[in-house]
């Protein structure tokens, strides 16, 4: 039997969540200090460095007025198969 795979903050949701209160992908990336470019590739499957991503965690935990627990999580054999549709 197979341990189980670690989850990962979902980062694509993350943003699409935040850009859902308004923001552009400009306007995200000026708000966690990042270039636009960076954002993008979290978006895409990038992993943000720590302190970036906790950046944008609060960012997320701020606009949606959820808690940290709270974040999108998924398996990485799921988040590979869920975007590979969005595509």
């Amino acid at each position: 039997m197979q341990a189980a795979q670690p989850m990962r903050v979902d980062w694509f949701q993350v943003i699409a969540d935040i850009s859902r209160h308004g923001y552009s992908t400009q306007s995200l990336a000026d708000a966690v200090a990042v270039p636009k470019s960076t954002l993008l590739g979290w978006k895409q499957g990038a992993e943000p460095r720590y302190s970036e991503g906790e950046r944008l965690v609060a960012f997320w935990c701020q606009q949606t007025c959820r808690e940290r627990a709270l974040l999108p999580m998924v398996g990485p054999d799921d988040w590979w198969a869920y975007h590979a549709r969005a595509k």
